[in-house]
């Protein structure tokens, strides 16, 4: 999928794939397969989403909503409402939501909040208190009041009783399969990790140079159908790790693959057609067909040299600007 802005977060339920992008006060929701059809948007005025993510137990998206300082339920066809609301020295990082629905936040870097749906707090704790982890991008919930959290350098497992487990693993969002293991967007390095909940080893599922994932930022596990969403700048890519999952209802047709090809090919075009690297490139090239045709309609070498001259001066000009 290919969207006009970039993604702060994607999430999927009942055959819909949810998106927030940031800055923008529309939520938007899309077909489940290809070609993604837009099928509706949300507007919330002065929203600033800063997460997304599904309650299964509830059958509802949540958006974490760092100018109205709120998470939003939203249902179809019900108005957005808030379910929890922040004080203003409460500084929003990103949210997560339990299999059986506890909503998991953090703010001011190191600090984790767990609420039920009815906006009730249910714990609270505070990473630093073993000084061992200096700051959190993003939190999990793996059991009540043990989670798994991750910054730039690191993954680490603490409880609310302060014990702390480190693992040299850095990465932006974390979610988490069907059977536990965690995966990790890791920005930074372009890849996507997964990491065996019961041996600890770490497999790399996505990376640059194979899948040409370019700074994931966040991932989502989508347990109904067991697809990966995984956000990069302003695109959607959903990965499945299951052959069967081709011949799904999910699957695209050749009409809807024809369809998503000239969608991309269209974006890609225009990308290309507003870079100005490219401009220069094809002033360039103009200048080269337009030497060629005048050294094969002249015979004298002197005003070959000459002519080769000016056309090496001219690519300069017009490649560094002087």
């Amino acid at each position: 999928m290919i969207l006009d802005g970039v993604i702060a977060g994607c999430t999927s339920l009942l055959g819909s794939i949810y998106v927030v992008i940031k800055n923008s006060e529309e939520l938007q929701r899309y077909c489940y397969c290809r070609p993604y059809s837009f099928q509706k948007g949300y507007v919330i005025r002065d929203m600033n989403p800063i997460g997304i993510a599904t309650n299964y137990a509830r059958i509802c998206v949540y958006i974490l909503d760092g100018g109205n300082r709120c998470v939003w339920r939203i249902r179809r066809n019900v108005e957005p409402s808030k379910v929890v609301e922040f004080s203003a020295d409460q500084d929003l990082v990103s949210m997560s939501v339990t299999e059986s629905g506890r909503i998991v936040v953090a703010w001011n870097k190191t600090k984790i909040s767990v609420y039920n749906d009815a906006g009730e707090e249910l714990l609270s704790t505070d990473t630093q208190q073993g000084n061992e982890v200096q700051f959190i991008n993003h939190a999990i919930e793996v059991d009540v009041g043990s989670f798994v959290a991750c910054n730039d350098r690191q993954l680490f497992k603490f409880s609310v009783d302060g014990k702390v487990t480190v693992d040299d693993v850095g990465g932006s969002y974390i979610a988490q399969d069907r059977n536990g293991d965690e995966i990790v967007a890791d920005t930074e390095r372009h890849r996507v990790l997964m990491r065996d909940s019961g041996t600890l080893k770490w497999t790399t599922l996505l990376t640059l140079e194979l899948d040409g994932i370019e700074s994931p930022h966040h991932v989502h596990f989508a347990l109904d159908t067991g697809h990966l969403l995984v956000s990069c700048l302003n695109y959607v890519d959903v990965y499945s790790f299951n052959e069967k999952a081709l011949h799904s209802h999910v699957a695209a047709s050749e009409q809807e693959t024809r369809d998503q090809r000239i969608i991309e090919r269209a974006f890609l075009q225009r990308e290309v057609s507003q870079n100005k690297c490219y401009e220069k490139l094809v002033r360039v090239h103009s200048i080269i067909a337009e030497d060629n045709l005048s050294r094969q309609r002249s015979a004298t070498s002197g005003k070959q040299r000459h002519r080769s001259l000016r056309f090496f001066l001219r690519i300069i000009r017009y490649v560094y600007d002087v």
